[in-house]
């Protein structure tokens, strides 16, 4: 095993996930043209995870922060939003790291279809943190087409019910809901979840096919979770349309046809 490689896999073990990402690169550096192969590709991505997560937290601990002071301190909100600002920028930063990572390395030389799922959807994982922190619409599109690539790639190489499709299905409509296309989120459910009803999941070892029916109980909720929501659109729809019409005028023209 290389040098880098072993110092990353301990560096891992140590928690000590920035180093740990030194030494990945290093490898990839070393071995430009040798794909990364799924535990590496899974370590690699635990790796930045952890990074990635720290400054999610506190950004979230940050913008709660800033909703509890109000107008309280101006100099304290003056610095959190200052700090604030700054945390976005390193997650910024993180990502943006990875998708280079990913567009200039993993994608050119993975070629086995199971990494390259976990490689599309890595992408549309970190595309979707960058605009998380940005609301850059150029970012979220990028990560909604990695999540569709994705999905693509399993529903032509993968049996319905594959635990990767699964997966996928759950970031991909969670992420269409997060940008308010609902309803397209509540069409690939509906598929996903009748195609994967429809297999022999008897077939399956234990193992396998507890994740799938756990998988699939959280498509479910999902996908009831996700109509209601569109549901209560359709009522304020409804709501806004009948404030704007003039009542009154209404109801005099029914009456006046119903009379005529």
């Amino acid at each position: 095993m290389s040098v880098s490689l072993l110092k990353a896999n301990t560096s891992m073990v140590l928690g000590q996930y920035n180093i740990a990402v030194k030494y990945f690169k290093a490898y990839m550096d070393e071995n430009p043209h040798i794909p990364l192969n799924k535990e590496v590709l899974n370590q690699l991505y635990e790796a930045y995870n952890h990074l990635s997560n720290d400054k999610r937290n506190c950004i979230r601990e940050l913008e709660s922060y800033l909703e509890l002071l109000q107008d309280s301190d101006q100099e304290r909100i003056e610095a959190i939003t200052s700090l604030l600002y700054e945390t976005k920028n390193d997650l910024i930063s993180i990502c943006t790291e990875v998708v280079n990572i990913i567009n200039k390395n993993l994608l050119v030389y993975v070629e086995e279809i199971p990494e390259k799922v976990l490689i599309y959807n890595m992408k549309g994982i970190y595309c979707r943190y960058m605009w998380e922190a940005s609301n850059n619409e150029e970012t979220c599109a990028q990560a909604t087409k990695a999540f569709e690539e994705a999905l693509s790639l399993c529903q032509w190489n993968f049996k319905p019910s594959d635990p990767y499709l699964l997966h996928i299905a759950f970031n991909l409509t969670t992420h269409l809901n997060d940008v308010n296309d609902t309803e397209m989120a509540i069409v690939i459910l509906k598929r996903v979840i009748q195609n994967t009803q429809e297999e022999d999941l008897e077939n399956y070892d234990f193992l396998k096919k507890s994740y799938i029916e756990l998988f699939l109980k959280y498509l479910n909720e999902h996908l009831v979770r996700f109509q209601m929501i569109e549901h209560q659109k359709l009522i304020k729809t409804i709501e806004l349309m009948e404030d704007r019409l003039p009542q009154d005028a209404l109801l005099d023209d029914i009456i006046t046809r119903r009379r005529g």
